[in-house]
């Protein structure tokens, strides 16, 4: 099976790009997905949260507040690095279980959205590393509209990102999207094509 990462900064266009890959039949699976599945209410990890960061940080629904833990994460100091030390050996090691069982399950291939592949060192779990980009004034029009912040906090956001310049040179493919989803699909279904042909060759 084809194992796709994909991979880039808030708001270039990851999902879009994963959604192009579930259109043309892949099995797909996102990390930010598997992140909230990861902190439920009753899983180890959501306990783990709350007592690290205290009840403040819980809705009134009982589940995590993700905006209280986004404002936390860009005002406290040693926060980010706290929630990461929980959250992501757990992610990490759950998105390798969903990942092997798409192979037990004969998937043709396999593309997951991993918003910090490159930070927590994932490459060796792919074939593939695509990384989704945008102009930087792009991205900060779209994670202000996305989240309902203003430009000076969709900035911040970017800023405690890896530079997009060094995602691009870690990648094995890149795939600019400028907001036109038909020309991202054309693209993902372009590249597909072409990896394919790639490891037939390469079997030959």
């Amino acid at each position: 099976m084809l194992k796709i990462g994909v991979t880039g900064s808030a708001g270039s266009g990851k999902s879009l790009v994963c959604e192009g890959f579930r259109r043309i039949g892949l099995e797909t699976l996102d990390c930010d997905e598997i992140a909230r599945q990861v902190v439920a209410p009753g899983r180890i990890a959501y306990y783990q949260v709350v007592n690290s960061f205290g009840s403040h940080i819980v809705s009134s629904d009982g589940a995590l507040d993700r905006s209280a833990l986004r404002r936390m994460i860009l005002t406290t100091e040693g926060s980010r690095e706290k929630l990461e030390s929980i959250l992501h050996p757990i992610i990490i090691s759950e998105t390798v279980r969903l990942m092997n069982e798409a192979v037990q399950l004969k998937q043709k291939s396999c593309a997951v959205e991993v918003p910090l592949l490159f930070e927590l060192g994932m490459e060796d779990l792919f074939d593939v590393v695509v990384v989704v980009t945008a102009s930087d004034s792009t991205l900060v029009d779209r994670i202000s509209c996305r989240d309902g912040v203003d430009k000076e906090s969709a900035q911040k956001l970017l800023a405690i990102q890896m530079p997009q310049s060094e995602k691009v040179k870690k990648a094995d493919c890149v795939i600019e999207n400028t907001g036109e989803p038909k020309a991202v699909f054309r693209a993902v279904n372009d590249l597909y094509k072409k990896l394919v042909n790639q490891r037939l060759t390469k079997k030959d």
